[in-house]
Order: C-alpha cells, then structure tokens, then sequence
C-alpha cells in the first residue's frame, strides 16, 4: 500500500531505443513525439535520472500517433487527437523495475563497443612496440656510443704515444749530436 492507499503496481518499462525499433522510427522521433504529447497533456514516466521510461500503456497511443501522421493528419491535430483517445491517469503509483545487472544493448551499439575496445587495444600494442621499438634503438645507438669511445681513446692514446716517441726520438738526436761536436 502507498501513502495515498491505493496498491503499487508494478509494470515493464522500455526504453527509447526499443519502442523506436517497434514502432520503425528514429529515436528523435520518437523523443519529438513524446515531447510534443506531454505538452498536450500526455504523461511518460521517468526513471530516477529523468529518463523517460515507456510503459505497455505508452505503446499504442505512439502507434496511433504514427498511424495518424502515415495519413497526412497535421502533426497538431494527430497529437491533440492521441491525448484525447488516451487520457493519462496520474492517480495510480507505478514503480519501474529497474535490473542494474540487465544492460541492453542494439547489434550496433554492441558493434561499436567491440571496435571501439579492438581500437583501443590496438592502439595500446602500437604504443607497446613503439616503446619497445625506441628502447631497443637506444640500446643500440648507447651500445654504438661506448664502441666509438672506446676506439677514439684507444686512437688517442695510441697517437700520444706516437708523440712521445717521437720527442723522444728528437731529444736523443739532438743529444747525439751534441755528442759529436
């Protein structure tokens, strides 16, 4: 029992996408209709986030609607039509069921997430190699740096020596020449 004693009543609701897919309509179709219906009077539940929610009892006023407006009825007056057909009834307290586990999910929006991830993984693989790639060539080019090093001090070295001898050999001929005289 609610607060105002009459019974709760417990009904399934849909979403957007699903009562576009039934009735063969964009969804912003679909959200134009229902905007256009509660400025009339008509009334859609909402979740807890302000979604609309529709209920079986929202069904046939859209297709209504819609078959309304497949014969050239003036958009105002198919709507003004449905909410008289379809009088909303505010008095009865509905609770939605709401499934946190339960998501539900079109071919496509499914397509789009597993490409969207394959995307993603991709990406992250090339980033991997890349890394992979670089630390190897600066590996490589660390490597190439000592080797090149170490053969400039060993050439270094090897021409000091070669120097030395050689002021050393100069020194010992200036002497021996002075030996003689």
């Amino acid at each position: 029992m609610t607060e105002n004693g009459k019974n709760e009543e417990t009904l399934k609701s849909y979403w957007a996408k699903d009562i576009a897919e039934l009735l063969d309509i964009s969804t912003s179709n679909l959200r134009r209709w229902s905007i256009d219906l509660e400025n009339e009077g008509y009334s859609f539940y909402r979740d807890e986030h302000h979604r609309r929610a529709y209920l079986e009892k929202d069904i046939m006023p859209l297709k209504k609607l819609k078959e309304f407006l497949a014969n050239n009825m003036s958009k105002n007056d198919a709507i003004k039509a449905v909410v008289s057909m379809f009088p909303s009834d505010n008095n009865g307290v509905i609770t939605i069921p709401v499934n946190d586990d339960e998501v539900r999910l079109s071919k496509l929006e499914l397509q789009e997430i597993v490409q969207e991830a394959v995307r993603e993984a991709i990406e992250e693989e090339r980033e991997a190699m890349f890394k992979a790639f670089e630390h190897k060539i600066n590996d490589n080019l660390e490597r190439r740096d000592r080797l090149l090093t170490q053969h400039l001090q060993a050439s270094l070295e090897e021409r000091r020596l070669e120097i030395a001898a050689a002021a050393e050999a100069q020194q010992f001929t200036k002497r021996w020449w002075e030996f003689w005289k």
